[in-house]
């Protein structure tokens, strides 16, 4: 008889976190202030609120990629690399 090795619930967790990821960064905000918003209005147990603590990094490293490659996607169609579109939006800003 062979023995199998028990699957440590961290890995059973850290598949569920990065499971199918949202495509549009719109959907991964909305996903992760609803894990948000449960967090701190639900009186989960400590092993469903750290899965899903474990799912809200996921995603929010998940938004932050998407904000790079749509910050990237952006300069390359800027001159000189510089991400504004023109000067006087910048005064504007400063305004």
């Amino acid at each position: 008889m062979v023995k199998r090795k028990a699957t440590p619930a961290r890995t059973t967790r850290n598949a569920d976190a990065t499971a199918a990821l949202p495509t549009s960064f719109e959907a991964t905000v909305a996903e992760l202030r609803s894990i948000v918003d449960h967090l701190e209005t639900q009186d989960a147990n400590l092993e469903d609120a750290v899965g899903q603590y474990e799912r809200g990094v996921t995603l929010q490293q998940h938004a932050e990629a998407q904000l790079q490659a749509a910050r990237l996607r952006v300069e390359e169609l800027l001159p000189d690399g510089t991400t504004a579109l023109t000067d006087d939006e910048e005064e504007d800003e400063d305004a």
